[in-house]
Parts: structure tokens; sequence; C-alpha cells
């Protein structure tokens, strides 16, 4: 990749980055300050499915925060864009889709089909 593609990737990846930190950070925040006590039972099922569905987000968050991390120190070592598995070169186009890609298109489709190996 053209070191100013690869500028851009790593802009793109920190700014998702310091977005996901942000959301989080508000999203704590807003729980602290909207903590409250229903006393009616709907109103307390809705809170507990709201904390559940929080929890997943956060999670979900959680785990893209160590890709883009994974994504910028590949970036950092040199190796962003070769694949853990074959360490052929992943596609540009795929990897201006998905920054965080560690897997060519051939690996990742021998390993979502073993039988195709």
């Amino acid at each position: 990749m053209r070191p100013e593609k690869l500028r851009r990737v790593k802009k793109i990846l920190l700014h998702t980055l310091n977005d996901i930190q942000f959301k989080i950070g508000r999203s704590a925040f807003q729980e602290e300050v909207l903590h409250d006590n229903p006393s009616d039972v709907m109103d307390k099922a809705s809170r507990e499915f709201d904390q559940y569905m929080e929890l997943k987000i956060r999670g979900r968050e959680r785990f893209l925060i160590k890709e883009i991390q994974g994504a910028l120190m590949r970036i950092d070592r040199g190796v962003f864009g070769i694949c853990e598995v074959c360490e052929g070169r992943i596609s540009e186009r795929r990897l201006l889709a998905l920054p965080t890609s560690r897997l060519c298109m051939v690996c990742l489709e021998k390993r979502k089909d073993p039988q195709a190996a």
C-alpha cells in the first residue's frame, strides 16, 4: 500500500478509536447521572434490558478497540496488509473497506469452510 494511503488508513483508525473511547466515557457518565431506582415492574424490566444491551455494546466496542490497536501496531511494525496465515498480501480494497483485516480472502474463506483446504 502506498504511504499516503497507509497514512489515510491510520488516520481513520485513530479517529475511530477516539470516537469509541469518547462514546464509552460518555456512556459511563450518563449511566452515573441517570441512575435511578424505578419502582414500576415494567420500568425495572425496561431498565434491565437497557443495561443488558449497553453491556453488549460495550463488549463489542472493547473488541473493536483491540482490533484497531492491533492494526495500528501492524502499521507501525510495517506488516500491515500481510496475511497472518499465508503471509501473502491482503488486497488494498479489502484493507480500505475493513482496515482491521488480518487475513487475505483466500485464508478467510478457508477458515469459514475447512473442507475447502
